[in-house]
C-alpha cells in the first residue's frame, strides 16, 4: 500500500507541475511612475521572460503567448531574457520565429538577452535570427520610445563584455519615465542611483519546483513579484517557460501586465 500510495503521489505532482507548466496565467500589477516631462498619463505593458523556446517549450507554447499578449492589447511588449534554451536551431526548425512575429503593440517588442541566450556561432547571427521575429533586441544600448520614454536593454550579467550601466545611460534624458530591462535582477541599489523608474527581470523562476523558492528569495533581494526601492521599482517574473523538465510545483508559468499610471 505505500508503494501504491507513493506512485499515485508522484504520477498526481507530475500531472499537476505539468499543468502549471504549460498553462500560464496573467499576473497584474499596477503602478505609479513620475511623469516628468512626459506626455503620457499611462502605459499598458505585457512582460514574459524566460520563455525557453526549444524542444519542451515549442511552437504550442508559443502560440500561447502570442494569444495571450495580443489579447491584453499593450501599448508596449518587453521580453527580459533567456528565449531561447541554449540552442537555436529548435527554435527556427520549429518556425517559433514566425509565431512570434505576430506579437504586436503600438511602441513595439523589445528584448534583452539572458544566459541561456547562446549557440555556437556568433552573438550577431542569435541577435539577427531573433530580430526576424519583429523583436528588437537590446544589446547593452538604450533607445527613446517616441519621444515618451527611455528603454534600456542589458547584456547579461556573465557576459564579460557587459558594461556598466552608467556608461550605457550617457545622455539618457532622466526627466522622462526610464524602464531597464536586466535578465538577473542584481544591483537594484545601482539602478536606483542611476535614475531607473523601472527594472524588469526574470531569471530565478521563483525556483520553480518547491522548495526552490526558499533558494531564490535567500540570493536576490526581489526574487518574484514587485518591490519598490526608494523612487525606482523592481518587477521580477517567474517566467513564462521552464528550464529542464516541464515540471512547476508551488509557481506557475505566467505573464506579467503592469499598468503604469504617471504622476
Amino acid at each position: 500500500w505505500a508503494g501504491r500510495v507513493i506512485l499515485v503521489l508522484t504520477i498526481s505532482f507530475l500531472i499537476y507541475g505539468t499543468y502549471n507548466a504549460y498553462n500560464p496565467l496573467v499576473r497584474s500589477f499596477s503602478i505609479q511612475i513620475e511623469q516628468g516631462t512626459s506626455s503620457l498619463d499611462s502605459l499598458t505593458i505585457a512582460m514574459a521572460a524566460d520563455t525557453h523556446f526549444g524542444l519542451l517549450s515549442g511552437k504550442d507554447h508559443a502560440k500561447r503567448l502570442v494569444k495571450e499578449i495580443n489579447g491584453m492589447e499593450p501599448d508596449i511588449i518587453l521580453l527580459p531574457g533567456d528565449l531561447i534554451d541554449d540552442d537555436i536551431q529548435p527554435f527556427v526548425d520549429q518556425g517559433i520565429d514566425e509565431v512570434l512575429s505576430e506579437l504586436h503593440a503600438p511602441y513595439g517588442v523589445y528584448a534583452t538577452l539572458g544566459n541561456h541566450d547562446r549557440h555556437n556561432g556568433t552573438m550577431k547571427e542569435l541577435i539577427d535570427t531573433i530580430e526576424r521575429s519583429g523583436i528588437n533586441v537590446l544589446y547593452d544600448e538604450a533607445v527613446t520610445i517616441k519621444d515618451q520614454l527611455t528603454l534600456i536593454g542589458r547584456k547579461d550579467r556573465r557576459d564579460p563584455d557587459r558594461l556598466e550601466l552608467n556608461q550605457i545611460m550617457k545622455g539618457v534624458d532622466l526627466s522622462k519615465p526610464v524602464i531597464l530591462l536586466d535578465h538577473q535582477p542584481y544591483d537594484l541599489d545601482i539602478a536606483q542611483k542611476a535614475g531607473i523608474d523601472l527594472m524588469l527581470s526574470g531569471h530565478t523562476h521563483h525556483g520553480q519546483v518547491f522548495p526552490g523558492n526558499l533558494i531564490t528569495d535567500s540570493i536576490y533581494e526581489n526574487a518574484w513579484g514587485h518591490l519598490k526601492k526608494g523612487s525606482m521599482q523592481s518587477i521580477v517574473t517567474e517566467g513564462f517557460g521552464f528550464w529542464g523538465p516541464p515540471i512547476r510545483i508551488g509557481t506557475r508559468s505566467e505573464i506579467v501586465r503592469i499598468q503604469v499610471n504617471f504622476e
